[in-house]
C-alpha cells in the first residue's frame, strides 16, 4: 500500500468520523429541544402545584372559619335548650305556687 492509499484511507475514516459525529450532533439538538420542552412543562406543573396549595390554604382557612361558626350554632342550640328548661321549669313552679295558693283559700 502506497502512503497516498494509506492517506486516502485514514481521509475516508476521518469522514466517516465526522458524518457520524454531525448525526450526533442532530440527535443532541433534537435531545437538547426536548429538554427545553420538558423545562417548561416542570414549570408548568410548579405553577399548577403553587396554585394548589393556594387553593388548600383557602380551603383550609374556610373550614377553620366553618367550624368555628358551627361551634357558635352549638352554644346558641344549647343556650337555647337551657333557657326553655329553664322557663319550663319556671312555669311548672310558678303553676304549682297558684295551685297552692288557690287550694288555702
Amino acid at each position: 500500500m502506497t502512503e497516498n492509499e494509506k492517506l486516502d484511507l485514514i481521509l475516508a475514516r476521518i469522514q466517516d468520523v465526522e458524518t457520524a459525529m454531525q448525526g450526533m450532533k442532530t440527535d443532541m439538538q433534537g435531545m437538547k429541544t426536548d429538554m427545553q420542552g420538558m423545562k417548561t412543562d416542570v414549570q408548568d406543573m410548579k405553577k399548577d402545584v403553587r396554585e394548589i396549595k393556594q387553593r388548600v390554604n383557602r380551603l383550609e382557612v374556610a373550614q377553620a372559619d366553618m367550624k368555628r361558626e358551627l361551634f357558635r350554632i352549638d352554644r346558641k342550640i344549647s343556650d337555647t335548650y337551657n333557657l326553655a328548661l329553664d322557663a319550663w321549669g319556671q312555669g311548672v313552679e310558678n303553676k304549682e305556687w297558684l295551685e297552692g295558693a288557690t287550694l288555702k283559700m
